[in-house]
């Protein structure tokens, strides 16, 4: 019987649980370059947790017609793999501890990630965390992306839960806004993105670090 108030815990991976939200950044950056677009931070940034369907029409607006978005992600993915393959990818602060802590309170665990499955178990497993999440769920493996509710419906079902027993961890507006329309006790910890005046009404919690997820799981 789990002592805390919640029976569920469903958390996003990119830049929540691993420091990968800088690399995306840097390497649509230099993607782009590569093919004659010049794509500032704040557009890389834009694109966290999207499908194609709604990446490209933003690359459509942002460089035009001509914009090969796929070809662009290929590089991108390919430069991004070949950086983790040889220097790994950081987690987050606390990233363990809190999972460790909330397993062994008796909560469910599941991912919530738009990448793909092997690329979480990738990036998660060389730091033992990948096997403590009782379900995992991928963008790849839902109707809708981010932020229509697919993707957290999917993982609470996949938990056995109803959404009103489980808390949200994101650190994106999109990934805060499936989580709410799912149902879902939204907590943010942001990243490289503080949380502006249309997003706040959706967050139940806002964090620092991951570390103050404790404060509302403790029962009340």
């Amino acid at each position: 019987m789990s002592g805390l108030r919640f029976k569920g815990a469903v958390f996003d991976m990119d830049g929540v649980l691993v420091d990968s939200e800088r690399l995306y950044m840097r390497f649509w950056r230099e993607a782009c370059a590569s093919f004659g677009f010049d794509m500032s931070d704040e557009m890389a940034l834009s694109l966290r947790s999207n499908s194609p369907e709604t990446a490209i029409p933003k690359f459509a607006a942002w460089f035009g017609s001509s914009a090969d978005y796929y070809a662009i992600r290929q590089l991108r993915r390919t430069l991004m793999a070949d950086f983790i393959d040889k220097l790994g990818v950081d987690t987050k602060p606390g990233a363990s501890e809190i999972l460790h802590y909330l397993k062994v309170n008796g909560v469910k665990l599941a991912l919530a990630t738009a990448s793909p499955v092997r690329r979480a178990r990738h990036y998660l497993e060389p730091h033992g965390m990948f096997g403590l999440f009782d379900a995992v769920v991928s963008g790849t493996s839902v109707a809708r992306s981010k932020p229509a509710p697919d993707i957290y419906l999917a993982a609470v079902g996949m938990l056995g839960l109803d959404p009103r027993e489980c808390f949200a961890v994101e650190d994106s507006p999109a990934g805060i806004l499936s989580a709410k329309s799912a149902g879902c006790f939204t907590v943010m910890v942001p990243d490289l993105t503080q949380p502006d005046d249309d997003i706040l009404p959706c967050i139940d919690f806002l964090a620092r670090d991951l570390s103050e997820i404790r404060i509302i799981t403790a029962c009340s």
